[in-house]
């Protein structure tokens, strides 16, 4: 028996999207792509302004190679897989969030 996949959001098939690893949900388009150049604790991370189809756990304040930041895990709403972290909130106050 198969199982279909039901996500909250499908971005468009006309712009390059990244997608969750395990089960391909919908999670950002490339126009959200802040930067490739970060290393997360488990090896390279983009930095997105935006994502879909992600729940977030509660925040809490981690040191990070920049200083101490109020940051809370993401997961996949699809799968649940931990997929990284986003910022509370930056100096802007927009969230960013690295996956």
């Amino acid at each position: 028996m198969t199982r279909s996949k039901t996500f909250q959001a499908y971005l468009p098939n006309c712009h390059r999207t990244y997608s969750c690893i395990h089960c391909r949900a919908h999670l950002a388009n490339h126009d959200e792509l802040i930067s490739k150049s970060f290393q997360g604790s488990q090896g390279r991370a983009y930095l997105f302004n935006s994502v879909v189809n992600v729940g977030c756990g509660p925040a809490e304040e981690r040191v990070l190679l920049t200083g101490l930041h109020a940051v809370a895990d993401i997961y996949c709403e699809n799968c649940k897989t931990t997929l990284g972290w986003k910022y509370a909130r930056d100096d802007e106050g927009a969230e960013l969030v690295q996956v």
